[in-house]
């Protein structure tokens, strides 16, 4: 089981270039030069803990120019290194949107039951409603994670959540919400006063992530 303290980060490999002579300088300098040089990023799992440090309350509209790097890091974030185990709901749009239309079929499959993935928003909600009914009966289930695209069916998104009330369901909700708090996550990398930061993951290090976890 992952512990509490892991998430997602990012490393840089150094650039293929001469480097000025670094005779005489201290080891930190010789740190901040290499990363000066660094332009490629790549994901590691680390401390960052996006779905309790902004994904509050249960429903939050993700907004803003980073919100698709955002979305995509707490989707990585989710399967493999929370350690509720949740189970993820989405579209097949919404998954193409987070990961640029390079999410495969057989990548699909890797995560066996915990992974839902619908046609349709429609589909996805007659789902959540279906599974909110199980866990009233008795049925029990894990905590649930709704990545959704509200649009012009925000009025129905907020009464599925509503009907969820006392659950265990996180909804991350691409643009503008309504019905809720906006967040505006910052890539961390960049000079920001904003408090949302995240270490922005690049698509082909977020399969390869999720392909090593499965």
């Amino acid at each position: 089981m992952t512990s509490p303290s892991q998430g997602l980060t990012a490393t840089s490999p150094q650039l293929s270039v001469l480097a000025p002579s670094t005779h005489g300088r201290r080891g930190s300098e010789v740190s901040e030069m290499s990363a000066e040089r660094d332009h490629t990023v790549r994901v590691m799992p680390t401390g960052a803990r996006l779905l309790y440090d902004i994904a509050r309350p249960v429903h939050s509209g993700i907004v803003g120019a980073y919100a698709n790097e955002w979305l995509r890091a707490a989707f990585v974030e989710a399967l493999l290194s929370d350690e509720r185990l949740p189970d993820i709901v989405t579209t097949h749009h919404d998954l193409d949107m987070m990961f640029c239309g390079q999410f495969g079929r057989v990548l699909l499959n890797h995560f066996g039951e915990r992974l839902h993935v619908f046609e349709a928003l429609e589909d996805a909600i007659e789902h959540l409603e279906t599974r909110a009914d199980d866990i009233r009966s008795g049925q029990g289930g894990p905590t649930i994670v709704w990545f959704a695209t509200p649009g012009n069916d925000a009025d129905v998104v907020h009464q599925t959540i509503e009907y969820w009330a006392g659950l265990e369901l996180i909804a991350l909700l691409r643009g503008p919400w309504l019905y809720g708090p906006n967040r505006h996550p910052q890539p961390s990398h960049r000079p920001t006063h904003r408090t949302q930061l995240f270490t922005a993951q690049p698509v082909n290090d977020s399969i390869t992530l999720l392909q090593a976890g499965a």
